[in-house]
């Protein structure tokens, strides 16, 4: 913990923003830029969805990478299922290309666009190639579209069944089409079926997506092919005067019947028009949970961007399980737990407590149907490699300890004790600390195990299992066993490296990056992961030497790009200056990473992974952020002069900010219901009935 001790925050003024009139009030909804994330490696999705819909119906491109789009090529259709903001693809099925004429080769129908906006309810495109409005809105497994045809000649719609984006849009993943079905039934206008497809990250088995079709336009002809095993397509012929085409398309990975009555449920015989303005209504009580005051026009676009992102994966599935029936929720394609477990969740918790609970009760009905929950659970199918720790546990505790509501807690708990007892790599529990035995990663496993054990202490303690509360706390202390006292860089000493088990050390670079699924370390290197203690900082900064030998490494690892903040094993180390008694530097750091590494033109630092970065704008943007999996949250000076939280219980956090001149850009303190703190951090128990946090303000 933070020792208690006054203290003053340094910022950097130009980041603070100062109130800005605006003329007119524009919707929440509309603030959000799809564009944002589309570019680079933050592979997000430009196409619109519910907040955690099961779909997310969008455009395809050659070369779309893992989100399937870049907005400088051709459209080649229309995808119902894609995975945000992730480092590796899957999906893209069910593909709709509307065309004058036709073509059925992979790469025979790209059009040049133009007219293309954007929403997270809405998005419309006219394909020059044909001159056709193709426009769509979703619902929470359904999508509806309609195309407008304006060019003379043979309208068509082609369904692409085998079409998917780890084969066709991003070949390196290495996706396959192993065989499926369409069925055309001319009295009701539809066509039902289904695809079977392997490949993506995670689970190599196989999985189906079964769709349902109806179409509100007359048609003319419908022409199925399956000339060889790797397609699957109908060609839907219409009337040469046709001039609209309404598609509504469902979706399910159980059944056909399921996208049925998904389609008679959530669209039925509404226009377009009602199901956008439905989806827009649920965007715009989704990001109100957030209000902010100052900043201009463009910063609030990034942060109601970033808060759109942070809820969009997990995928809401329950009910459409298709390997058992339950009644419990079922949440689908943790891309990984890794990632979110850090402030997606913590964000959940303060903005919708209720999706965490549900999280967890459907990490419990895993648990008890298959006898595991790994962190990694896309399709419906669990796998069983780790991009970290077993951080499942890390969700779990961090509700528990923050007395999230509506989940058991003892059924929890008998999965992060299965977990501490079973899933750790099995070196690791036989000698109480990961030592190097020539597997992949052994370093980053060994320090994520360390903080999983902490946290199912946390909870042990709490439900007074003092026994293992005792022994894993113990063991959350292993990570020492890793630092290398000896081991030097750039002028500093003591670095966590590999060890074997006869306690010799393999000397390594502390500053070389590792990629991932490599050894040692999972993408970072010995200076980030070093940083990785969450429960025992002041513990490392004793072992590195003390306060100033710390602020002096932190302050070179950022400045020579040695630390990483731009992916997820760096978001604590800026706070680690709080725990010095350098705030002012925890903030420098913060606030540049924030303004250099996102924008709206370049998206995220790099993949935005299901929320985890647009998480970390928002929290560092209101002046909170999350130590995940404990009790409290790191306290900075917010970018926005006033912003306003408001939980799921109808109770509001208020973080307000005092100058008595603009210019003023030091904390001189800050104050939690009136009251001076004094020390940067707030604990969730003093804010869950409701609060005001106050950073008064004065000049240097």
């Amino acid at each position: 913990m933070i020792s208690r001790t006054f203290f003053l925050f340094a910022t950097i003024a130009g980041l603070l923003f100062l109130p800005n009139p605006s003329p007119a009030q524009e919707s929440l909804a509309d603030q959000v830029d799809l564009f944002m994330g589309v570019h680079g490696n933050s592979n997000c999705v430009i196409g619109p969805q519910l907040p955690h819909g099961s779909i997310n119906p969008s455009p395809q491109t050659p070369k779309g990478k893992h989100g399937g789009y870049v907005e400088d090529q051709p459209i080649r259709g229309f995808g119902q299922l894609h995975v945000s903001g992730t480092g590796w693809g899957r999906y893209g099925q069910v593909l709709l290309s509307p065309q004058t004429g036709f073509s059925a080769a992979e790469d025979g129908h790209d059009s040049p666009k133009s007219s293309e906006t954007a929403t997270p309810y809405y998005y419309s495109v006219v394909l020059d190639r044909y001159g056709i409005k193709a426009e769509l809105a979703p619902t929470h497994h359904c999508a509806i579209y309609r195309f407008t045809y304006s060019k003379a000649g043979a309208a068509n719609l082609l369904l692409d069944i085998a079409h998917n984006i780890p084969r066709d849009i991003a070949p390196e993943v290495k996706g396959e089409f192993l065989g499926g079905q369409i069925a055309h039934d001319p009295k009701t206008n539809s066509l039902s079926g289904w695809g079977e497809y392997a490949g993506g990250f995670g689970s190599g088995l196989p999985y189906r997506v079964y769709f349902a079709i109806t179409i509100g336009s007359r048609v003319q002809k419908v022409q199925i092919s399956n000339k060889d095993s790797s397609s699957l397509y109908a060609q839907i012929q219409f009337p040469a005067n046709t001039t609209t085409v309404d598609v509504r398309v469902g979706i399910s990975l159980k059944s056909v019947a399921n996208a049925r009555q998904y389609l008679a449920v959530e669209t039925g015989s509404a226009a377009l028009e009602t199901v956008k303005a439905k989806a827009k209504a649920l965007w715009e009580e989704t990001l109100s949970a957030i209000t902010i005051t100052c900043g201009t026009p463009a910063e609030k676009r990034l942060f109601y961007t970033a808060l759109y992102h942070s809820f969009v994966m997990p995928r809401d599935r329950t009910g459409d399980n298709p390997h058992w029936e339950s009644q419990q929720p079922h949440l689908d394609d943790h891309y990984c737990v890794w990632d979110t477990w850090r402030t997606k969740y913590p964000l959940m918790v303060l903005l919708q407590e209720s999706f965490v609970s549900n999280t967890i009760n459907s990490f419990i009905d895993r648990f008890e149907h298959l006898g595991v929950c790994n962190p990694t659970f896309t399709s419906s199918l669990d796998w069983d490699q780790k991009q970290g720790g077993d951080d499942v546990d890390n969700i779990i505790a961090d509700a528990i300890v923050k007395n999230v509501k509506g989940f058991d807690q003892e059924k929890a708990y008998r999965l992060l004790l299965w977990n501490a007892r079973n899933a750790r790599h099995p070196e690791y529990r036989q000698l109480g600390w990961m030592p190097e035995t020539g597997k992949l990663m052994g370093c980053s496993y060994g320090m994520e195990y360390a903080y999983n054990d902490f946290c199912t202490a946390q909870v042990a303690a709490l439900l007074q299992d003092s026994a293992n509360a005792h022994s894993l706390l113990q063991r959350s202390g292993s990570w020492e066993q890793l630092f290398n006292s000896a081991l030097n860089s750039r002028g500093f000493s003591g670095f966590v490296g590999p060890k074997k088990t006869d306690g010799t050390w393999i000397n390594i670079d502390p500053a070389k990056f590792y990629g991932s699924w490599v050894e040692y370390f999972y993408e970072g290197n010995s200076w980030g992961y070093t940083l990785f203690t969450p429960h025992a900082f002041d513990r490392l900064i004793q072992l590195c030497g003390g306060e100033e030998k710390m602020i002096q490494r932190l302050s070179y690892g950022f400045d020579n790009k040695l630390i990483d903040l731009g992916n997820e094993p760096g978001f604590l180390a800026p706070f680690i200056f709080s725990h010095c008694h350098r705030p002012d530097l925890t903030s420098k750091y913060v606030n540049h990473i924030r303004s250099s590494s996102f924008s709206l033109q370049k998206g995220y630092p790099d993949n935005e992974d299901s929320g985890a970065m647009g998480s970390w704008y928002v929290f560092t943007s209101i002046g909170l952020f999350p130590n995940a999996g404990q009790d409290f949250y790191y306290l900075l000076p917010p970018a926005f002069c006033n912003s306003v939280v408001k939980m799921e219980n109808g109770k509001k956090i208020r973080i307000e900010t005092i100058r008595a001149q603009p210019e003023d850009d030091t904390v001189e303190t800050i104050l939690l219901n009136g009251k001076p703190l004094d020390k940067p951090v707030v604990y969730h128990r003093d804010l869950a009935d409701g609060a005001t946090i106050t950073f008064k303000f004065k000049g240097n």
